[in-house]
């Protein structure tokens, strides 16, 4: 009976040894399976897309320009993205970087892109390696890395045996007349243009007419009028207030509006130099002009200089002024007003 029991006991042992075996060859082999499918689904991808970087040269001179092409060829069912290159190349500084060229074929793509890199130490460098996104058909995203290249960057050998020489001066290249021909061209339109921009403000200034600014003017003649605002300006008594230099500007006010009444002469908007140099045109006797630009002159000294005139000077002022109207009124008016009183 126990032997019995012991045979089935081993059987049972047995089948439980089998089953284990074959979970363990059926996960090997289901292992093995999917790492030849992913195996050879990289190999498929890696069949529809190929990048290359390659170098024109793998030796320099320190500063030296180098010349780097990448090509990227893939199938028309990938969507490939450019690396962004913005400072450098593996371990090269980028001087420069051209557009991307595209060239389609019947079922497949290539990108080109050219750049200039550079060194500035001795030394062995790596440009690249550049990696390259691309997305399958599936929506998958994967990538592609191309190879590095070593570049090697040397210095200008230097024989140390030989003694030091002094650095060469510039070079100095004769000037050919050629060279100097836009200077020419500059300097006469320059010329040209002075000098037609004087003949312009020349021409302008003596054609130039007089602006007229209508102003209104008083009911009474002119001397009437300025004889009352002379009148009033005493009154006001501004320079006994130490008001000296408000008192000569209403005082030549008074004296330029006259002008204007009297003579139709702008006085109010010219300087007394001005006043100086037309007062020939207007009718009025030698007493006259030089009386009025003596006022006109001993005010621009008050006004501007800042001269404090005497008390005597002020009251002559004023009387000065009074006696320029008597000097300039119009007899005519005056014989007339006579006869109507």
């Amino acid at each position: 009976m126990k032997s019995s029991e012991e045979k089935i006991f081993v059987e049972i042992k047995q089948m439980y040894c089998y089953s284990a075996i074959h979970k363990i060859v059926f996960a090997f082999v289901f292992l093995c399976t999917l790492l030849i499918s992913l195996f050879y689904s990289q190999k498929l991808i890696a069949q529809n897309i190929s990048a290359t970087l390659k170098a024109d040269s793998t030796h320099i001179l320190i500063g030296d320009f180098l010349n780097l092409k990448l090509n990227i060829n893939f199938s028309n069912d990938l969507i490939v993205s450019m690396p962004k290159v913005t400072d450098s190349i593996g371990h090269m500084e980028l001087v420069k970087a051209s557009t991307i060229d595209t060239s389609i074929n019947n079922n497949s793509t290539t990108l080109s892109q050219s750049f200039i890199v550079s060194a500035y130490d001795s030394g062995n460098y790596f440009a690249g390696p550049q990696k390259i996104y691309f997305k399958t058909k599936s929506g998958a995203i994967d990538s592609l890395i191309t190879d590095s290249i070593l570049i090697t960057v040397r210095t200008i050998a230097v024989d140390t045996s030989k003694a030091f020489k002094p650095i060469k001066p510039p070079l100095e290249v004769p000037y050919s007349w050629q060279e100097f021909i836009p200077l020419y061209i500059g300097g006469f339109i320059l010329v040209a243009s002075i000098i037609a921009l004087i003949l312009y403000v020349r021409y302008r200034r003596k054609n130039r007419k007089p602006k007229i600014i209508e102003r209104p003017k008083p009911k009474d003649l002119p001397h009437v009028w300025a004889r009352r605002e002379l009148k009033k300006l005493e009154e006001e008594k501004l320079w006994q207030q130490d008001e000296v230099k408000k008192y000569y500007s209403r005082l030549t006010d008074i004296l330029r509006l006259y002008l204007e009444y009297r003579f139709n002469w702008l006085a109010l908007e010219s300087t007394t130099e001005e006043i100086k140099e037309q007062i020939n045109s207007y009718s009025m006797n030698v007493e006259a002009k030089n009386l009025l630009l003596k006022m006109l002159s001993n005010a621009d000294m008050v006004k501007f200089a800042k001269i404090i005139p005497a008390p005597a000077t002020n009251i002559k002022s004023v009387e000065s002024a009074f006696h320029f109207i008597d000097l300039t009124e119009q007899k005519d008016l005056k014989t007339e007003e006579k006869i109507n009183v």
